[in-house]
């Protein structure tokens, strides 16, 4: 065979294999988010209302240059009249008394990859959220709730205690 024909054979296979890799650290991420919202999900318990989600703080929203849409993700969940959110890596922890906060549609951010997002507020953060559904390969579960079904929960909630 001769060199050229090798290279080129050669060339082939590693382009051919760039998918294979993309798909490999796409697997292995989400399995290991899976891991992180079990243990998350161990840690709190059984609450009234909860969703795995993804977030930013504060202006890290609308910042252009960054790697990723989000910061991080976590779950949001209601617990004793208040919206309570645990960030996976525990560095993010806040909690929202459902009286005294903001909860706003935010719609789609094209800053954040053309996802849709709602935030909460109170006196000394806003936290923006999204549903944290993962790459659609991995993650074909229907049943699974989207950012604006997680809103309008969070809005329901909001009105209730405020009656």
């Amino acid at each position: 065979m001769e060199p050229l024909v090798f290279v080129v054979i050669l060339f082939f296979i590693f382009l051919l294999s760039i998918p294979a890799i993309i798909f490999l650290v796409a697997y292995l991420a989400a399995q290991s988010r899976k891991k992180k919202q079990k243990i998350l999900l161990d840690e709190i318990g059984t609450p009234e209302y909860r969703a795995f989600v993804r977030y930013n703080m504060g202006n890290t929203q609308n910042e252009f240059f960054k790697l990723k849409a989000f910061q991080g993700s976590g779950m949001i969940y209601i617990e004793d009249r208040k919206i309570i959110f645990r960030d996976t890596l525990h560095q993010n922890p806040h909690t929202f008394n459902l009286d005294e906060s903001s909860i706003r549609w935010e719609d789609i951010n094209l800053v954040n990859g053309l996802l849709k997002w709602f935030s909460v507020s109170d006196d000394t953060k806003k936290y923006f959220f999204n549903i944290d559904s993962g790459m659609f390969i991995f993650n074909t579960n229907s049943s699974k709730p989207t950012t604006k079904s997680v809103f309008d929960q969070m809005i329901q909630y909001q009105t209730e205690y405020k009656q």
